[in-house]
């Protein structure tokens, strides 16, 4: 990905720290609403690792023409190319061992995606580096590592970062931590995350052979397949043509013994096979071979910050390092999104004397504790409806979260 060079400042009204799908469009929309306004993204994305998070509901199409109006036909390209696939909706086997099927076409938005998550923040990272090309150096991009961050004298927020195994210091009047679960940004300045459930996703990848798509073989099944089983729950999406992938996640908390067995390639194979139905049989039925170096392991619990912003203090967090999503209800990118539009639009305002400290902390505030409770009371109703397996210490213990 090509890297903006040409604004070499060493001060920016706003300094994002994580260039994901939550601060690229906190960016963007900083952009959009600011007129004089200065922001710098420091990201060091490794894009040749696998990323988990793969779904992208329909809905997020207008959010992604908002952003830039060239984003929906980029990744309709990347679809045609089979770099990601459509979704043609869910098939359920939850409160019952039966699939309950819900299909795209009753959604007024039509389909969504599942995505090459590296592939997608590519080319958000190269939507931001083409506005910042043409912004008058009011928008730059810079591949680093962040360091660390205090402020300075002059109340500035002074951001050290390494780029190139060089050391630099960059002031802001604002810092935004996009860094996703980590939350960085908010660990080094005290800010604590409060956890709901330890939740751990344990994910592989599978790859199938070679398809003929005009001859109908192999696997066309575009749905995202979930599955309760009594240690925890299942899905699995198909995630490119080109070769065919698939992802499969077993979540589970840290404290059943599932959780050790399933960290070695056997044992998660083994609970895959003797523990599902639907979703065993997509991998057998199209012949997938599980990729070397898996399965992974990684956070997928809910929590959120204790703070999100503070206006006074000139930080605010979006995505992940905000409020982080129980995959369960497959709104993360959405609502990075969203986040992200909302967030660098009241950036904009306050930056440029709109609004003051305190309309910024209670419109941003309340916002993220609006998306939260609802997210919460809806985690809490599909967790409660699995009645299926009693006594069961997983579905005991997520339910009492």
């Amino acid at each position: 990905m090509p890297i903006l060079q040409e604004n070499a400042g060493t001060m920016f009204d706003v300094i994002i720290i994580g260039g994901g799908p939550a601060g690229c469009a906190t960016a963007l929309s900083f952009l959009k609403n600011s007129k004089h306004a200065s922001c710098l993204i420091i990201d060091d994305a490794n894009s040749s690792s696998f990323k988990i998070g793969e779904s992208l509901p329909p809905e997020s199409g207008r959010l992604l023409h908002y952003l830039h109006p060239s984003l929906p036909k980029q990744l309709a390209s990347q679809v045609e190319c089979g770099v990601h696939t459509t979704c043609s909706g869910n098939a359920s086997a939850w409160s019952s061992p039966n699939l309950e099927e819900r299909h795209a076409i009753l959604n007024p938005f039509g389909h969504g995606l599942h995505l090459n998550r590296v592939e997608f923040e590519e080319l958000l990272r190269d939507t931001v580096v083409k506005c910042a090309s043409g912004s008058g150096s009011r928008l730059a991009f810079r591949k680093a590592s962040f360091k660390s961050l205090q402020k300075n004298s002059q109340g500035l927020w002074a951001v050290e970062m390494e780029e190139n195994g060089q050391r630099t210091t960059i002031s802001a009047k604002w810092i935004v931590d996009g860094t996703g679960r980590k939350s960085s940004v908010a660990n080094k300045i005290g800010i604590k995350s409060i956890t709901l459930d330890p939740l751990l996703a344990f994910y592989a990848v599978f790859i199938g052979p070679e398809l003929d798509r005009n001859a109908g073989t192999g696997d066309n099944d575009r749905q995202t397949l979930i599955e309760a089983t009594a240690d925890g729950w299942w899905y699995t999406s198909l995630i490119s043509h080109n070769p065919p992938t698939r992802i499969v996640v077993f979540h589970t908390l840290p404290s059943h013994s599932s959780a050790k067995s399933s960290r070695r390639t056997a044992g998660f194979l083994d609970r895959l096979h003797d523990t599902t139905t639907h979703v065993s049989s997509v991998i057998a039925k199209c012949d997938y071979t599980i990729q070397e170096g898996y399965p992974c392991c990684t956070a997928a619990g809910s929590s959120h910050l204790e703070k999100t912003c503070d206006g006074e203090e000139r930080w605010v967090a979006v995505g992940d390092a905000a409020i982080a999503f129980d995959p369960l209800s497959s709104q993360g990118m959405m609502t990075a999104l969203e986040m992200g539009i909302y967030v660098g639009l009241k950036l904009a305002q306050h930056v440029e004397g709109g609004i003051t400290d305190g309309d910024f902390d209670k419109g941003v505030s309340e916002a993220f504790t609006g998306v939260r409770k609802e997210y919460e009371k809806h985690r809490a109703y599909y967790y409660s409806i699995v009645k299926r397996f009693p006594g069961e210490m997983f579905w005991e213990n997520i339910v009492g979260t």
